[in-house]
């Protein structure tokens, strides 16, 4: 994929400028049109100076090339945007997978808070949704006149051996007393 507009010379208008600016209305194409085909005889009926019918050609011309490396930028734009969507999506993907094998091998490791204190970023990031939507849930439980309780609610959030089970802990805490749910603490140690 490859654009190359290196002919055309880039203009630039200051944001103040704008308003003031003439903008073509709807039909101009066939008046670029009308001005593109006509004779010099035509021209000299007219009185008109041919020199700027010469130059409006040229800008006229030059604004056609513009749309049509405009328009390829725009499709070029959409599909940078849909290979962005398919890289997020597999390294989405690749993040859970990461991050399930992890914790499968920290249950059985006697390394465990090594292990997940190494990729403890990776699985907060995994995790972040499925506490948000439970310090949600105790908020919203809580607001009800519910009595909230961690042990309520959804089963499926995720548990978290040792000194990152202390900062879920700690965030829940946080998040039933009213507090951002999304303030983190580092965990407080390598062993768990």
């Amino acid at each position: 994929m490859h654009i190359d507009a290196s002919g055309v010379v880039v203009k630039y208008v200051a944001n103040a400028d704008m308003r003031r600016a003439l903008k073509l209305r709807d039909q101009y194409e066939r008046a670029m049109n009308n001005l593109m085909i006509l004779t010099p005889s035509q021209i000299d009926r007219a009185g008109l100076n041919p020199e700027d019918v010469t130059r409006i050609r040229s800008r006229i011309t030059e604004y056609h090339t513009v749309m049509m490396f405009l328009m390829a930028s725009r499709q070029m734009t959409e599909n940078l945007q849909q290979t962005i969507f398919v890289l997020g999506h597999e390294i989405a993907a690749s993040i859970g997978e990461i991050t399930a094998q992890a914790r499968r091998r920290a249950k059985v490791s006697p390394n465990r808070g090594e292990i997940l204190n190494a990729l403890s970023p990776l699985i907060e990031y995994h995790t972040a949704p499925a506490k948000k939507a439970r310090a949600t849930r105790l908020k919203n439980e809580s607001q009800e006149g519910k009595p909230a309780t961690p042990s309520e609610g959804n089963d499926k959030a995720p548990k978290v051996p040792g000194a990152l089970a202390r900062s879920r802990s700690a965030q829940l805490a946080r998040a039933s007393n009213g507090l951002e749910a999304d303030v983190e603490e580092a965990p407080a140690s390598a062993a768990g």
